[in-house]
């Protein structure tokens, strides 16, 4: 996506039966993006990908809870969650591999959303 712009190049096939659509022209679409009602959405910096799954990290009693999830959109820094989690829950913004699963997480350090 060229973000100056807000707008990206793509190749697509159409029918042209029509012959209304001539080559090197440039158009404008719109491709509606489904997305789940029941998702969150989280600074992507929040999701963590590692070896073994994509997680998030929700504080719970002061220690880090790794809570897999299934990734949706992504757009402007921002992505949309799927998971255990609520609007309640305390996630961790910067998720790193090194504030391990039960470890103890301080909120001030590592900032939550």
């Amino acid at each position: 996506m060229d973000s100056r712009l807000r707008s990206q190049r793509i190749e697509m096939d159409v029918q042209n039966n029509n012959r209304k659509l001539l080559p090197g022209m440039v158009t404008e679409i719109i491709v509606p993006l489904q997305s789940d009602e029941n998702a969150l959405t989280l600074p992507s910096s929040a999701v963590l990908s590692a070896t073994t799954g994509t997680f998030v990290i929700r504080v719970n009693n002061k220690k880090a809870e790794w809570v897999p999830i299934k990734q949706g959109i992504t757009a402007n820094g921002m992505t949309e969650v799927i998971a255990q989690i609520s609007i309640q829950d305390k996630i961790v913004k910067q998720a790193s591999e090194e504030i391990r699963d039960g470890s103890p997480v301080n909120t001030q350090s590592y900032g939550n959303y």
